[in-house]
């Protein structure tokens, strides 16, 4: 292989990890986003039963 080879294939591997890295980034980050999201409505379905619990109570 020659040494103009050997650099182009040197880049293409630099350019290549740094294109996993950001996708596996990406990818982490839609993970974490939707755990923080299904927790989020699963408490703000709580809260909002309690709070029909509350009304209905009042009404009463």
């Amino acid at each position: 292989m020659t040494d103009s080879q050997r650099e182009k294939l040197t880049k293409l591997e630099k350019a290549l990890d740094t294109e996993k890295k950001d996708h596996d980034k990406q990818k982490k980050e839609e993970k974490s986003q939707n755990g923080f999201t299904k927790f989020f409505v699963r408490n703000n379905g709580a809260f909002s039963s309690k709070k029909r619990q509350e009304q209905q109570e009042i009404e009463r």
